[in-house]
């Protein structure tokens, strides 16, 4: 009973932190953007963070970016959304030349997520705070992977 215990342990820790490979963004796109090396691509979930898209780590096992795919009604969503008790818009400027329509977020001295919608499809990169004024990626290397995720679309 105990060795089918750990088997099941071993078996559910296993798929818990494999990632299927996606061809739109990969770690190696991730990594040569940004400077960081070692960057993983870890399941949803498996680490502080990770949400349900495409989900990067640097070697420390901490999230540096989260790809988030959608139809484009997510996109229009987002662009009409505000920021929870202050009724202030998510969206801090438009972004050309990204798809066929981009905004960056939020409003403020920081952006670090980035909306973009190509067609019926929409993307959302989120870079992660890691202290006052400061994410895992800037705003451009957000821009730089999302023209990578774009072009594979």
């Amino acid at each position: 009973m105990k060795l089918m215990i750990a088997c099941a342990i071993l078996v559910y820790t296993a798929s818990a932190h494999a990632q299927t490979t996606d061809s739109r963004l990969t770690a190696a796109d991730v990594e040569k953007v940004s400077g960081i090396k070692g960057i993983q691509q870890v399941a949803p979930g498996s680490v502080i963070g990770a949400g349900p898209g495409l989900n990067f780590a640097g070697p420390d096992k901490k999230m540096v970016l989260m790809v988030n795919f959608g139809p484009a009604a997510l996109y229009q969503s987002a662009k009409t959304k505000t920021i929870p008790l202050t009724n202030l818009p998510i969206l801090h400027a438009e972004v050309h030349g990204i798809g066929d329509e981009a905004f960056d977020s939020p409003p403020g001295p920081l952006q670090y997520v980035l909306y973009v919608r190509k067609g019926a499809n929409a993307i959302s990169l989120t870079a992660y705070i890691v202290g006052k004024d400061k994410a895992t990626l800037t705003i451009d290397q957000l821009k730089q992977l999302a023209m990578i995720v774009v072009s594979r679309m």
